[in-house]
């Protein structure tokens, strides 16, 4: 079958590694795969490095008279018989040409998160507009249920992580930032804004820099100048040693990061499956998370980390302090958290769902 892609944010994290993997996955599947993002994306540099056939045209809720043709010619023109749509415009532009083409492709809207979908019309593009709905996991299906999407449209495809990659990068944070080798890095490896948690992390690391002269907190990925200026500012008023604030900035592979790291505290408030997390486990560490889904499911209390009541800063500073003080537990936790990974979320998983996927939907279209 011929499949085309689409996806309109231009940065990099979860989603966009997420996309690329279902490209490679229907590839490998022997289909022919298509992408199409907006110009300048980190996604369309590292899709071309991948030599998937990348499209770039400009997609904005400005210029619907623009997509909306080119989008109905390239159904033609490359008969498209699957569309799969990412991000909130182009599910609009993949809703509306898909449903105004002669072709009639099949329509597939993913759901990344747990972002509240607001207003009739978003609601009605989920129920009516799209063939079939991709969730990343049981917190996102049980969402779209909530908003009436019916439960035959939902299928579960949950991101995956190269273990393989994992297993044979070497570290180089701890080198790039003169990080001693008998330091306890405690870090966090997202986009940093508020529904990220940055701001609860950041209230930990006050309490552990302050108690522990060994610690070392990094603040891994992209960030806004706003929140970094806010926080060193905060450290240089109450004379904290700023040598042990690391800010990474954006970094390509997060395994080169998150391998140098001893826990992973990750107090984020919303998610749709937390591939970073999955990543982390497969990187043989601690994780510590707010009690709630998805992030409650992948870390089990007490196995491979802790789950703590949402919002309660002082139950992070507690866990991470048992962490901190206690090197057998984190080796115990971290070697758990990798066959928890290993097992469930390793690429054989999303290509053989892949398969059932486009299994069903050529039997519907045929």
């Amino acid at each position: 079958m011929n499949i085309l892609h689409t996806e309109t944010l231009k940065g990099w994290g979860g989603e966009q590694n997420k996309v690329l993997k279902e490209l490679i996955a229907a590839k490998k599947l022997g289909h022919k795969v298509y992408f199409i993002c907006n110009p300048f994306a980190e996604i369309a540099k590292r899709g071309k490095k991948m030599e998937l056939d990348v499209f770039e045209f400009e997609m904005n809720k400005k210029n619907f008279h623009k997509t909306i043709p080119f989008f109905l010619k390239f159904i033609k023109d490359k008969n498209i018989d699957i569309l799969f749509s990412h991000g909130s415009t182009d599910s609009w532009i993949v809703a509306i040409a898909g449903n105004l083409s002669s072709k009639k492709p099949f329509l597939i809207r993913e759901r990344h998160n747990l972002f509240v979908i607001k207003g009739y019309l978003s609601k009605l593009l989920h129920r009516k507009l799209f063939d079939k709905i991709i969730t990343v996991s049981e917190s996102v299906k049980n969402y779209l249920k909530d908003i009436k999407v019916k439960e035959e449209k939902n299928f579960m495809l949950p991101d995956v992580v190269d273990t393989k990659h994992f297993i044979n990068t070497k570290p180089t944070l701890r080198k790039e930032f003169a990080i001693p080798d008998n330091a306890i890095v405690v870090g966090i490896f997202t986009s940093l804004y508020k529904q990220k948690g940055v701001y609860d992390f950041f209230e930990v690391a006050k309490k552990i820099l302050k108690k522990y002269d060994n610690v070392y907190t990094v603040f891994g990925g992209n960030y806004s100048e706003k929140v970094k200026r806010e926080i060193d500012d905060f450290f240089e008023k109450e004379n904290y040693d700023k040598k042990r604030v690391i800010w990474t900035g954006f970094k390509e592979d997060a395994a080169s990061v998150m391998k140098d790291f001893d826990i992973f505290l990750f107090p984020t408030h919303i998610e749709g499956l937390g591939t970073v997390i999955i990543e982390a486990m497969t990187s043989k560490l601690p994780v510590i998370v707010y009690d709630k889904g998805p992030m409650n499911i992948l870390v089990k209390n007490g196995l491979n980390g802790f789950t703590v009541p949402f919002l309660d800063t002082k139950k992070l500073t507690e866990a991470a302090s048992l962490l901190i003080e206690n090197k057998d537990l984190r080796k115990k936790m971290g070697k758990k958290s990798f066959e928890i990974a290993y097992v469930n979320f390793v690429e054989d998983v999303l290509i053989n769902r892949m398969k059932k996927l486009l299994g069903k939907i050529s039997a519907e279209i045929s």
